[in-house]
C-alpha cells in the first residue's frame, strides 16, 4: 500500500518517478523529500483600510443605504476624530472630474434611480479607478499627491513615530472622503500595496493576495 500523501494535501510529498514537481526542494537533498513553501499570510488590515474596503463591499453588494452610509461615516471618521460630520453627502456626475475616464468602467449599465444609490455607485467607481492606477505601468499615483496637497491626509506624531492619518473635510465629495482612508494607508505601507493589491477589471472588486493568478481578475468573474 502506498503511503504517499493525497495531491490535494501535498504539503510534504514523496518524490515519484516520472514527475516534474516544481516545488522548492528542502536542504536535505538526500532524503528525496520535497517541501512546498506556502506564502506567508497577510497581516490583518489597518482600521482605515478595513473601513475603506467595507465601504466598497457594501456598495457592491447593495447593502449600503443612506442610514448605513451615515453610520459608516460616523463610526470610521467622525467618532475617530478624523473629520466633522458632513452636513451633506455629495458626489458630482461623471464627466466632472479629469480622472473619470479611468473610472467609468465600473458604473452600472443602468444608473440607479435612487439619489443615494446613484451617489454611492459613482463614488465606488471613482475610488476603484484611482486605485487601479497603482497597477498600471507606469504607475499612476497622482491621487496620492492630490490628497496630500489638499490636506485630506496629514502626518502626525503617534508615540515615537510619524504616521499618516486621514483628514477629510466635511464639505469634501464622498469619493475624496473614502480615498483619504486608502491614501493614509498606502502612504504608510506602499510596498504592501505594490506586492499584494488586486483589482478585478470586470467588477472592480478590490482585494489583497500575495500570490494571485492575475492581479486584474477575481474569483467571481
Amino acid at each position: 500500500m502506498s503511503t504517499r500523501s493525497s495531491p490535494s494535501r501535498n504539503v510534504l510529498a514523496t518524490k515519484s518517478e516520472g514527475t516534474n514537481d516544481a516545488a522548492p526542494v528542502s536542504s536535505n537533498r538526500g532524503s528525496g523529500i520535497r517541501r512546498v513553501v506556502l506564502p506567508e499570510p497577510l497581516p490583518p488590515p489597518s482600521e482605515g483600510l478595513a473601513a475603506a474596503l467595507s465601504f466598497l463591499e457594501g456598495v457592491a453588494s447593495r447593502r449600503m443605504c443612506r442610514e448605513e452610509l451615515r453610520s459608516w461615516i460616523d463610526r470610521n471618521l467622525v467618532h475617530t476624530g478624523y473629520m466633522a460630520r458632513p452636513w451633506r453627502i455629495q458626489e458630482p456626475l461623471f464627466g466632472a472630474l479629469p480622472a473619470d475616464k479611468h473610472c467609468s468602467a465600473f458604473l452600472p449599465e443602468i444608473p440607479p434611480t435612487d439619489e443615494t444609490a446613484a451617489i454611492l455607485v459613482r463614488t465606488r467607481a471613482r475610488v476603484v479607478g484611482y486605485l487601479r492606477g497603482l497597477l498600471q505601468s507606469p504607475v499612476d499615483d497622482r491621487f496620492l499627491s492630490a490628497a496630500i496637497f489638499a490636506g485630506r491626509v496629514r502626518r502626525v506624531v503617534v508615540g515615537d513615530s510619524m504616521q499618516w492619518v486621514p483628514r477629510p473635510r466635511s464639505h469634501d465629495i464622498l469619493s475624496d472622503i473614502v480615498m483619504s482612508l486608502f491614501v493614509s494607508d498606502i502612504l504608510g505601507q506602499r510596498e504592501f500595496y505594490a506586492q499584494n493589491l488586486c483589482i478585478c477589471d470586470t467588477c472592480g472588486r478590490v482585494r489583497f493576495d500575495p500570490e494571485p493568478p492575475q492581479r486584474d481578475k477575481c474569483f467571481f468573474c
